[in-house]
């Protein structure tokens, strides 16, 4: 494939999702600006990056599931939720054995 051939390929999967998730990508910001409100968040470690990372994919497939609430929701992100928060656990314990 050409890189214009794979550039339309993402564009055509981006209005593909688009269509299913609206523009959820853009309410992650306040999403966390909520979240975190009031509360100084250290990320300054590599174990902190990590389980911010997850928390952010967490909100974001929360996002879509709403999205998608008045038809269903999203079972895909149901799934992805459940194993990303097993994920941040696994990271939160191995921080506490670390501290």
């Amino acid at each position: 494939m050409t890189v214009t051939e794979m550039l339309n390929e993402a564009a055509d999967t981006f209005d593909q999702r688009a269509k299913v998730y609206g523009e959820s990508h853009k309410k992650t910001g306040y999403v966390l600006e909520t979240l975190f409100r009031g509360t100084a968040i250290n990320l300054d470690s590599p174990d902190a990056l990590n389980r911010f990372n997850i928390l952010l994919i967490i909100v974001g497939k929360l996002n879509r599931y709403v999205a998608n609430f008045n038809t269903g929701g999203h079972e895909d992100s149901l799934i992805d939720i459940a194993v990303y928060t097993q994920m941040l656990r696994e990271l939160h314990q191995n921080e506490m054995e670390n501290k």
